[in-house]
C-alpha cells in the first residue's frame, strides 16, 4: 500500500460561524499500518512524540490569533477601533456575565466610540453659557444695588433733642416793601434822573423784591433790592430755626457767585468780607464782557439774624452806545445805602 504524504493546507480561513475549529492532528503511515517514521511504539497515533503538552506554542497557533492581511507597502496598519480586534471573535458571542446583565450601567462593545471632538465642543459650549449667564447676573446685581442706593428709601434725618419749630425772641417775621424802603435821596444819589420802578410780583409779608432802572445817556444802572424773612424749618441745618434757615441760604448766595452755573453765563466772582453790617455781610464783583463792552455788577448780601438782604448794582461801561464810564465804588456804595435802609425796616 503506497505511503501518503501530509494532506493539503487548508486556508486560514474562519468557519461562517466565526468559531476556532481544533485543527485535525496530522496523520502517519503508521496510523493506516504502515511504517513508523518516529521509530518504535507511538501511544499517540498521529501525534509527534516529541511534541511535549507544556511546551510553548509558536505565537501564531494560540486561539485568540485571527488571521489578518499583511499592512500596504508604505502604510501602516491602523490599531483596532475600540469594541473589536481586542481579542478573539468567539468573545464577542460570549453571554453577558449575570452581574454585567444585571448592572444598568454596564459597557457593552462600542460604547466609548463618541468622538472626542463632540464631546469637547459640547463642554465648551456649556463653560460658555455659564460664563454669560454669570455676567449677566453680576450685572444685574450691581444695577439693583445702585437702584437701591438711588430710588431706596432713606433713613430719616436724625432730631436735634432741642430742635426748634416756632420763631424765637428777637426773630423778624416780616420785611419791609422794598420798593418803598429806599429813600428818594438814595434813590436821586445813585440814579440820578428819570427812572422806572418795577414791583416783582409775587411779594409777600415776608418777601419783597424791587428794581429801579435808570436809561440816561451816559449813564446805565440797575438797582434791585431783595429782602426775605426765614421761618423754621425741618430742612434746616442745625436746630432748624429761622436763624438756620438764613445762614443755609447766605453760604448757598456766596458759594453761588464764586462759582455761577454755567446756565448763568456769568464769571466767577471777586469776595470780600463787609464790617459793620448786620450779623454777615460780605461784597461781590463780576465783570460780564459782551463783545462790545461791559456790564459792572455789583452784590452785596446781609445776614441779621434770620432776614436776608440782597442788594444788586449793575452799570452798563459802551463807549460805542454812549454809555460810561462806570465806578466799581459807587456801584457798591449805593448797594451798601440800599441794604442799610432795608435792615433798618426790619421788624
Amino acid at each position: 500500500m503506497a505511503q501518503q504524504g501530509p494532506p493539503p493546507r487548508r486556508p486560514a480561513r474562519l468557519p461562517a460561524s466565526g468559531l476556532p475549529v481544533q485543527p485535525a492532528p496530522r496523520r502517519h503511515a503508521a496510523d493506516d499500518g504502515g511504517p513508523n517514521p518516529y521509530g518504535g511504539s507511538n501511544p499517540y497515533p498521529g501525534q509527534d512524540p516529541d511534541l511535549d503538552d507544556d511546551q510553548d506554542l509558536p505565537p501564531w497557533a494560540g486561539l485568540s490569533i485571527s488571521p489578518r492581511r499583511p499592512p500596504r507597502q508604505g502604510r501602516e496598519s491602523r490599531p483596532p477601533r475600540q469594541g473589536h480586534g481586542s481579542g478573539p471573535r468567539w468573545q464577542e458571542h460570549q453571554p453577558p456575565d449575570a452581574d454585567e446583565a444585571g448592572h444598568p450601567g454596564a459597557a457593552g462593545p462600542g460604547t466609548g466610540s463618541r468622538p472626542r471632538r463632540a464631546v469637547a465642543a459640547r463642554a465648551r459650549k456649556a463653560r460658555r453659557k455659564i460664563y454669560t449667564w454669570g455676567g449677566v447676573a453680576i450685572a444685574a446685581a450691581f444695577l439693583a444695588a445702585g437702584a437701591w442706593q438711588l430710588f431706596g428709601p432713606k433713613a430719616a434725618a436724625p432730631r436735634h433733642s432741642n430742635f426748634v419749630t416756632t420763631y424765637q425772641p428777637g426773630d423778624f417775621r416780616s420785611v419791609p416793601n422794598a420798593c418803598q424802603v429806599i429813600s428818594a435821596g438814595t434813590l436821586d444819589q445813585y440814579l440820578p434822573g428819570s427812572r422806572t420802578r418795577v414791583l416783582t410780583a409775587g411779594s409777600s409779608r415776608t418777601e419783597s423784591q424791587c428794581t429801579w432802572t435808570l436809561d440816561a445817556r451816559p449813564l446805565f444802572r440797575v438797582l434791585e433790592v431783595t429782602a426775605q424773612a426765614y421761618a423754621p424749618s425741618l430742612l434746616a441745618t442745625g436746630n432748624g430755626s429761622a436763624t438756620f434757615s438764613a445762614m443755609d441760604d447766605f453760604g448757598s448766595a456766596r458759594q453761588g457767585l464764586a462759582s455761577p452755573p454755567k446756565a448763568t453765563h456769568r464769571p466767577k466772582a471777586t469776595i470780600a468780607p463787609l464790617s459793620r453790617l448786620g450779623d454777615a455781610a460780605f461784597s461781590a464783583l463780576q465783570v460780564v464782557h459782551d463783545g462790545r463792552g461791559r456790564t459792572d455788577l455789583v452784590t452785596v448780601v446781609v445776614r441779621d439774624r434770620n432776614a436776608l438782604v440782597t442788594v444788586a448794582s449793575q452799570g452798563l461801561n459802551h463807549p460805542a452806545g454812549g454809555y460810561g464810564p462806570v465806578s466799581v465804588r459807587q456801584l457798591e456804595a449805593g448797594a451798601v445805602a440800599a441794604a442799610r435802609q432795608v435792615l433798618a425796616g426790619l421788624h
